[in-house]
């Protein structure tokens, strides 16, 4: 196990932020931590990280206690939303700057070399002699990348690295980070609100809200079989129904009709509005009598504004549960995306 967490709990101003956290990677494992703003994902890397000290539990990688550690002593780097570049070096200078001090310093010959080879890695060899403000936002978040791995790292964490890229350059730049951490073996721990960034980047994903772990599983694990209505809320496209969560593959629309086949439940609902999308087209649809929200795949068309009925079979729901629960103690009517 490389990094493990024990019931980590951080409180400022006599305020939780987060209690009980458990967590295990594996070596070469990327996880992402998804959650809604405020929910504790940055200040659990902190703490991770040494840039700020949990109130209690216990945090090791590679079997050794780092929790008291001063950060520049953990094997751990974090790297932030923003590249933090400095403006007067260039490229090779700012990939090797954490190289003149601390337990990384090296001379200055075997820290070029070593610069040259990471940058060569992230494909940015031919630009070391650059400043910052000549690079793109995609190019100065690769520099942050290989300035972060050049001190060799046991985990990388990583805090919404994408989230000042525009949609497409983001889309390109988070598949090339995840390509390149996989193939140098390096664990990561990412950081993000995005659902699709999450399961994506993510070789496992932990559900964070409300200052707790919801859940920690694979992504098609989270998503079709949520535990909770929250998770559910924050994660999936389905139903929560009486303690149960129903998947947008068991659900069909249809044109509302006085007739009903025998093992077929329907839910009045509107339409809402339709997207295309990797040219099928998906229907976000109020479901009344839930007040939920869910989209579903249709080759039907229907108008915004109609009134629809949201079907599923009774058999399947019946099959469906047993292998689908969700936690009734938590369970809310009112999911809503």
């Amino acid at each position: 196990m490389l990094i493990k967490v024990e019931k980590l709990t951080k409180s400022y101003a006599g305020q939780t932020v987060f209690s009980d956290l458990n967590l295990e990677m594996t070596k070469g494992e990327i996880m992402s931590l998804v959650g809604p703003s405020g929910c504790g994902k940055t200040t659990f890397l902190r703490c991770i990280a040494g840039l700020s000290f949990s109130t209690s539990g216990s945090i090791y990688v590679n079997d050794v206690n780092i929790t008291n550690s001063k950060a520049d002593e953990r094997p751990v780097v974090l790297m932030f939303q923003q590249p933090l570049l400095f403006p007067h070096l260039t490229i090779l200078e700012n990939v090797t700057y954490g190289l003149k001090y601390g337990k990384n310093k090296s001379k200055k010959q075997e820290r070029i070399e070593r610069g040259l080879a990471i940058l060569e890695k992230v494909e940015l060899a031919a630009l070391s002699g650059r400043y910052p403000n000549q690079l793109s936002g995609g190019q100065q978040q690769r520099v942050a990348l290989a300035r972060a791995l050049i001190l060799n790292p046991d985990l990388l964490l990583l805090d919404e690295p994408f989230s000042s890229l525009d949609p497409s350059l983001r889309s390109s730049i988070r598949s090339w980070v995840r390509d390149f951490l996989k193939k140098e073996g390096v664990t990561a721990l990412f950081v993000t609100h995005d659902r699709e960034e999450a399961m994506m980047m993510g070789d496992r994903i932990a559900v964070m809200k409300e200052g707790i772990f919801q859940q920690i599983g694979s992504p098609k694990d989270v998503y079709q079989q949520p535990k909770s209505p929250q998770v559910a809320e924050m994660f999936s496209e389905g139903l929560v129904m009486e303690g149960f969560f129903l998947s947008p593959d068991h659900l069909t629309l249809r044109p509302k009709t006085s007739l009903k086949a025998a093992d077929t439940e329907a839910f009045d609902a509107t339409v809402e509005y339709k997207i295309l999308k990797y040219g099928h087209t998906f229907y976000h649809v109020y479901v009344h009598a839930l007040e939920q929200r869910v989209v579903v795949l249709s080759n039907h068309e229907f108008l915004d504004g109609e009134q629809v009925e949201l079907c599923y079979k009774r058999i399947s729901l019946q099959t469906y549960n047993k292998n689908h629960p969700v936690d009734e103690g938590k369970s809310s009517k009112k999911l809503s995306r």
